[in-house]
């Protein structure tokens, strides 16, 4: 009796797992189906604003946008991650932490506001006077973030995947549209352009405040003892952000003084092609962090996250490999023979960006797990090394230089991010790097379940 109690009790367990890892599955099909989404309709903003508005004219926009839009993402104080968190472990009070993170953001948000409204004039001083003047104007995209930017965060943490992607298109999706319209009118003003956006993004709050507040659970009144914890962990996750930027920008940022400007172009068309890696590979990320948060056992949290990172490796070689075989076909093709000398440093870069992707997985389970400090100090230590290496190789060997410094960077993250997930888990480095065949078996039924899923959506 007690063997058949258990064998009952195994194929209980078994289906659990099927079912669940099939739910993963699809929960990564449809967000990677959004981002190659976004991918897509980025591109289409981006040539539609630059023949609307010509060479000076997006650069105006841009600079318009640019300070606004950074300084908007610090003033969030991490709280996008920590919805996140927080609904996937407390999913009864998802909606108490919504509330309270905006009104956190609303009390800070005239600090920052203020501070961009100083700081404007030196950080456009190339810029003419009313192109300072939008900017400031600009700023009023803080407290419209605090709304529409937060509201949709804790669909992700109690995995509504499906609603989540669907929101994330609107912004997107709006902008196409004043894009169009201004083309028909001929409307040519980047002020306008700005103007009409932040009034989008605006009106969008409604539309996402009525679809967020039916799919999680009340109240929705703020509470400020909840600002320490949600602080707590949304600072490190704010202090991670800069020099993951940094680490992504540091390059061209230097390439862009010390090297001609044929040099940069080659690099620019290198890094546009290596990137097309991480929509596809982020996915899997994007839906980890959620789950490992949202499990309640310990042990199997740990789990989770070294299964994430299994899978993390299987897939980021899965993608990279044939890419790798393709790019030199392929950047002839796309951007012209002129950019083949672009082709030995895109395949540096392809290497690195399936670390990037590898390092993202394990970063969102990592702050899944509740360590987001982890990430932190790992990010931190890769922008010192990214620096060092970029003023030792970026003049002596020009791009490839620079695309060499990027592959080490990245894997001092990796392996960084790796000793952590082992100190913080007890488990070993074999569990977070070694996939069983099973695994692998299971990733590639994975990738055409996405596929299939990527060809329904378009």
């Amino acid at each position: 009796m007690d063997s058949i109690t258990s064998l009952v009790s195994k194929a209980r367990s078994a289906y659990h797992r099927a079912l669940t890892m099939s739910r993963f599955g699809t929960h990564v099909g449809i967000t990677m189906g959004t981002n190659i989404a976004l991918m897509l309709l980025g591109l289409a903003t981006g040539v539609l604003a630059a023949r609307l508005l010509g060479p000076i004219g997006r650069g105006q926009l841009a600079a318009i946008q640019v300070w606004p839009t950074a300084i908007a993402t610090i003033a969030m104080l991490g709280m996008p991650e920590a919805l996140v968190y927080f609904s996937g472990r407390f999913p009864n009070q998802a909606g108490r932490y919504l509330s309270s993170s905006i009104a956190l953001i609303l009390v800070t948000s005239p600090f920052f506001m203020g501070l961009g409204y100083w700081a404007m004039p030196i950080l456009l001083s190339a810029q003419p006077d009313w192109v300072v003047y939008a900017a400031r104007w600009y700023l009023l995209i803080i407290p419209i973030y605090a709304f529409v930017g937060m509201a949709f965060h804790p669909l992700r943490g109690r995995s509504d995947f499906a609603v989540w992607n669907a929101l994330r298109l609107g912004p997107q999706i709006g902008w196409l549209t004043l894009l169009v319209v201004a083309m028909i009118l001929k409307l040519s003003s980047p002020t306008l352009l700005a103007a009409g956006y932040l009034a989008i993004l605006f009106l969008y709050t409604f539309p996402v405040f009525y679809t967020v507040t039916r799919r999680i659970p009340g109240p929705f009144r703020p509470d400020p003892n909840k600002w320490g914890e949600l602080l707590r962990y949304g600072l490190p996750c704010m202090f991670t952000a800069m020099p993951q930027l940094l680490n992504l920008r540091l390059d061209q940022m230097l390439m862009a003084t010390l090297l001609p400007p044929r040099n940069l172009g080659l690099y620019v068309v290198a890094v546009a092609w290596s990137n097309g890696l991480r929509p596809l590979l982020s996915a899997l990320g994007t839906v980890l962090f959620p789950k490992v948060a949202s499990i309640s056992e310990e042990s199997a949290r740990k789990e989770t996250l070294a299964q994430g990172s299994r899978l993390g490796v299987v897939a980021a070689g899965a993608v990279a490999v044939p890419m790798m075989a393709v790019t030199p076909i392929f950047i002839s093709l796309l951007f012209g023979r002129d950019f083949t000398a672009a082709v030995p440093a895109a395949l540096v870069l392809v290497a690195a960006s399936a670390v990037l992707s590898f390092n993202i997985i394990l970063e969102e389970g990592l702050r899944g797990l509740g360590h987001p400090k982890a990430v932190m100090w790992a990010e931190i230590l890769g922008l010192i090394v990214t620096g060092a290496l970029l003023v030792l190789l970026l003049q002596p060997l020009g791009i490839m230089g620079a695309a060499i410094a990027s592959l080490s960077a990245y894997s001092i993250v990796a392996i960084c991010l790796l000793i952590q997930g082992v100190h913080l888990t007890g488990l070993s480095l074999r569990r977070f790097l070694c996939p069983v065949p099973q695994e692998i078996l299971t990733v590639w039924r994975q990738i055409r379940r996405m596929v299939s899923l990527e060809g329904q959506l378009k």
